[in-house]
């Protein structure tokens, strides 16, 4: 069998290209909220944690390096989605809240998620989409530990975790 007959090699290069597609897809939508779907992920994150997260916390539940991370932040704060505060007992780490503007519009930014998710999965049944997660599951937690730390923290039942559920 060759490279591009192995089902594999297909799954591969159909992973990337869905991922990419549904991105692109997601940030149009997510444009007229005036956000994008890597300051989503942040937003969905920080939603789970009423108590804030540290910078760095954040930075590894979405997959980013704390650098890259601040960018993300600055724009967040500088649009009313999250304020940073310094961290009691360490005055360098800072930790992001959601502010009263970002709790509603979750569910807004939650309703693009779910009409695109129907959109694309409307003739697919649960367990074909039951399937396709657990495989994933499995491939991930293959991956995790090949990936490092900025890959992101698995959910302890192998399943797909928030940070990637958030980007649909």
């Amino acid at each position: 069998m060759t490279g591009t007959d192995d089902p594999s090699y297909r799954l591969g290069l159909a992973l990337a290209e869905v991922s990419r597609l549904w991105r692109h897809v997601l940030d149009a939508r997510l444009k007229p909220l005036g956000l994008s779907t890597a300051r989503w992920v942040a937003l969905v994150n920080l939603s789970a944690h009423p108590e804030g997260l540290t910078q760095n916390a954040l930075a590894l539940r979405v997959g980013i390096k704390g650098s890259t991370l601040v960018r993300q932040l600055d724009l967040l704060e500088a649009d009313g989605w999250v304020v940073r505060r310094a961290q009691p007992g360490d005055r360098r780490a800072k930790r992001v809240f959601l502010t009263p503007k970002a709790r509603p519009a979750l569910a807004s930014i939650a309703a693009v998620g779910r009409d695109l998710r129907r959109e694309l999965l409307r003739d697919c049944g649960d367990a074909e989409i039951r399937a396709s997660v657990r495989l994933l599951g499995r491939v991930k937690a293959r991956l995790q530990p090949l990936a490092g730390p900025l890959a992101g923290p698995l959910a302890s039942d192998g399943r797909v975790p928030p940070r990637l559920v958030a980007a649909e």
